[in-house]
């Protein structure tokens, strides 16, 4: 599949550069291949994308275990004003995930869009990691977020 080989490039590319001189991959950096381009704007559905993103604010990607199988997150947030807007993806070559997070300062309530979640495994496993990649846990204990296979 040519996305997937794309994806697979892109990949190569990221893992390949030393700690010294790799620039840390982002949602930026994952938006400059068309490819992962259109699964990311697929993954949206009727869902229309947050105008912040163009300038949004963002976190190095975390890798991460689902169902015994590697993924990436990717955190971003509207530029200053992080705690209220965010927008989180979780994805490997075949499948994309992700949550929008809305709220106002101080509110005890949240909204919360889970963009393109089925039955499988990503509607336990990654919801845990979407919402943990909102809250700060992923990124303070990434090791705890390494799901095995399924029964």
């Amino acid at each position: 599949m040519k996305s997937s080989a794309l994806m697979g490039g892109l990949l190569a590319v990221l893992m390949t550069g030393t700690a010294a001189n790799a620039t840390p991959a982002t949602f930026s950096t994952y938006r400059k291949d068309p490819a992962w381009e259109q699964r990311f704007d697929a993954m949206f559905g009727r869902t229309p994308k947050p105008d912040w993103l163009r300038n949004a604010t963002e976190s190095e990607a975390v890798s991460v275990t689902m169902d015994g199988r590697p993924y990436t997150v990717l955190l971003a947030c509207k530029q200053h004003d992080c705690a209220n807007h965010q927008l989180v993806v979780l994805f490997n070559r075949e499948a994309i995930y992700g949550l929008r997070f809305e709220t106002t300062d101080n509110s005890p309530k949240e909204e919360l869009t889970w963009l393109n979640i089925g039955g499988g495994p990503e509607s336990i496993d990654g919801k845990t990691i979407l919402y943990a990649a909102i809250t700060g846990s992923l990124f303070n204990h990434p090791a705890m977020f390494a799901f095995p296979a399924g029964k």
